[in-house]
């Protein structure tokens, strides 16, 4: 694998252990329809911890894995700080934000082709 897709590998697996720490990674898979939102990051369907462990940690993995182009850009940290504030989650939070910045950092800095993991 290439360099930037070994760190943004890495980074699903930070992120994934820091949702743990956090105790924010769930046991069970949502239903088929929550998953099946339309909605950018399943918004009407899912909470922000489940959209990123059940549709972009997944697909984020199979695109690296896979050696496929990695999206244009990636801005999910925006909307990562939004469900921070809602849950309250105070500087323990702040890690995962960072990692999921970076996530967004070294998508977005990619040679890249369109394509959409919401």
């Amino acid at each position: 694998m290439p360099d930037r897709y070994d760190k943004i590998y890495l980074l699903s697996i930070d992120i994934e252990n820091e949702m743990r720490t956090l105790r924010q990674w769930e046991g069970r898979v949502p239903a088929m329809e929550a998953l099946s939102s339309e909605l950018p990051f399943c918004y009407d369907t899912l909470m922000f911890n489940q959209w990123l462990q059940w549709i972009f940690l997944p697909r984020i993995r199979a695109v690296v894995e896979g050696e496929a182009p990695l999206p244009e850009k990636s801005e999910i940290a925006p909307m990562a700080e939004i469900w921070v504030e809602e849950q309250n989650i105070e500087s323990p939070g702040y890690r995962l934000l960072e990692l999921i910045r970076e996530m967004d950092r070294q998508i977005t800095d990619a040679e890249s082709t369109p394509f959409q993991l919401m």
